[in-house]
């Protein structure tokens, strides 16, 4: 992620993080993600507000079953990778 931020100082950055240690602040720094993206396990309420806290976004992968999808989304992540594309539709509201 390094590299593409030297590579293009405007891209907008998904940093995947394994851990529930969050990234660290020199790293944030440098890589300026827009978008942690965590696997579905690590992502709680707490955390999401957290990293909304300092402008960031949340993503979750890969969430495949209803329960996890709802049990993220009133986390509050504002994105959710999965297999299940018609399962997940049917639990967020249509927008127009």
């Amino acid at each position: 992620m390094l590299a593409v931020r030297r590579a293009d100082p405007d891209a907008e950055i998904a940093l995947t993080w394994t851990t529930l240690a969050p990234p660290r602040a020199p790293l944030l720094a440098e890589v300026r993600p827009r978008w942690l993206n965590y696997r579905f396990g690590l992502v709680s309420e707490e955390l999401v507000a957290h990293h909304h806290a300092s402008g960031l976004l949340v993503s979750a992968w890969t969430a495949d079953t209803r329960r996890t999808m709802r049990r993220l989304l009133r986390a509050g992540v504002d994105s959710i990778t999965t297999n299940r594309i018609d399962a997940l539709r049917s639990l967020v509201p249509a927008t127009a």
